[in-house]
């Protein structure tokens, strides 16, 4: 007689939808992460945009080429804090560039190596003639880009660092209205310092062996439920007891 008792049947009945939505929410996470990538490819060889002809109300922005001609504002930098790049703790510098048109958008120039201590920012390459820079709309796939407040380290021109990046806090901060997203510089842009990024944080097979893992752990609390209703201790007492 299948008798599993009703602990056994309570955490069963807990866990296993659990596990189940948690193993398709990886899978969907891998279709995800592998049209990004697809996304990625096909804009990384198409021809750049004007920046200054780009509707930001669109929805495909992400990984879009764009170009613009313009400068770099040297009042103000930003360090986004927390980057790794090949092992070595450091920055990514977040440049404000104001296009001929007028327009404001910040720009990721990449990574750059903290100074000998996190109390010594590191020294910062102002560019400051006219330049045609080129990159890509970066699109935040998460929420990842939340505004935290700007911890300003100088007065008048040199760096703020900030631990995330929230457009309306550094709009204010800079009283700007800046472009709702930022752009990563393409190689051989001026201005570019380490680019440090990839397509999508991770890869979309990592995504599958999670989905993976997930799916066995509810195989194996399903066995056990099925094994533990027929081998159930009390059952077995009763049977000695008879």
């Amino acid at each position: 007689m299948f008798q599993p008792g009703w602990k056994m049947t309570l955490f069963t009945f807990a866990f296993a939808p659990l596990l189940l939505w948690l193993g398709l929410w990886q899978l969907d996470r891998e279709v995800e992460k592998s049209r990004l990538q697809q996304d990625y490819d096909m804009r990384a060889v198409a021809p750049a945009l004007e920046l200054d002809t780009i509707d930001w109300q669109r929805e495909d922005l992400g990984f879009l080429k764009v170009s613009a001609r313009g400068h770099f504002d040297t009042d103000t930098v930003y360090l986004l804090d927390n980057k790794i790049h090949e092992g070595s703790v450091g920055y990514e510098l977040i440049n404000p560039f104001v296009t001929e048109a007028g327009q404001t958008v910040l720009v990721n120039r990449g990574w750059i190596a903290q100074g000998a201590s996190r109390s010594e920012l590191p020294s910062i390459r102002y560019i400051e003639e006219a330049v045609e820079i080129q990159g890509s709309i970066y699109v935040p796939l998460d929420d990842v880009f939340l505004l935290n407040a700007v911890e300003e380290t100088a007065v008048t021109r040199g760096p703020k660092v900030i631990q995330s990046i929230q457009i309306d806090s550094l709009s204010a901060d800079l009283a700007k209205n800046l472009a709702p997203y930022t752009v990563r510089l393409l190689e051989r842009s001026p201005g570019l310092e380490q680019a440090n990024w990839q397509a999508v944080n991770m890869l979309p097979e990592k995504h599958r062996a999670y989905a993976v893992q997930w799916f066995a752990m509810l195989f194996a609390l399903i066995a056990m439920f099925i094994y533990f209703g027929f081998k159930n201790p009390r059952l077995n007492r009763d049977r000695e007891i008879e």
